[in-house]
């Protein structure tokens, strides 16, 4: 092999290399969640516990002033472990979204051939902006949704012969436990 082809051949790896570790880069920067994204996902999951407590002091009769630590507690506690499973969720519907558009966005930006690099860059955050707005939403619905099943699920059908108090801890442990746990099967 001539000194070119070998030059050529090497430019090909390196520029493979470099597309391979800015995947690898937006990835990571995607996993991980921004602090407004988190206090979101805090605040919602802290409304999501926030609602059972309502279902438990009114039909089963828990006293509210002396049960207000455990609910305080466990709603805190609980409102951590699903702020993980929002997380999760927005994760992979981010991913999933940002593969299936990215390649419309290149294929529009082949046809258009727009020239200067910062209404592109404008361009693609505006789109990731977009897609992250979406994800986000649909992650807090979605596991709201299915935490309110898991909680009321266990609260009147499986954990209704413990003792109140038992029966809201395990109730909302459990409900944001099974959330997250499947959030995180979605990834891998």
């Amino acid at each position: 092999m001539s000194t070119k082809n070998k030059r050529k051949k090497k430019q090909r790896e390196e520029r493979a290399f470099r597309e391979v570790e800015r995947e690898r880069e937006q990835t990571l920067r995607l996993r991980k969640p921004t602090t407004k994204q988190r206090m979101l996902y805090f605040f919602v999951a802290l409304i999501m516990n926030a609602l059972p407590t309502y279902l438990f002091f009114s039909i089963y009769e828990m006293d509210l002033l002396k049960s207000l630590p455990l609910f305080g507690f466990v709603s805190i506690v609980c409102s951590i472990i699903l702020s993980m499973g929002y997380h999760n969720v927005s994760f992979f519907l981010k991913h999933r979204i940002l593969k299936k558009t990215g390649v419309n966005f290149q294929k529009k930006q082949t046809k258009k051939k727009v020239a200067g690099g910062e209404r592109e860059e404008r361009q693609k955050k505006q789109l990731e902006s977009s897609i992250t707005t979406q994800s986000v939403s649909l992650s807090l619905l979605y596991n709201s949704l299915f935490f309110l099943v898991i909680v009321l699920i266990f609260a009147f059908y499986i954990t209704w012969i413990f003792e109140a108090h038992t029966n809201y801890i395990l109730s909302l442990a459990i409900g944001s436990s099974i959330v997250t746990y499947i959030s995180s099967t979605k990834i891998q």
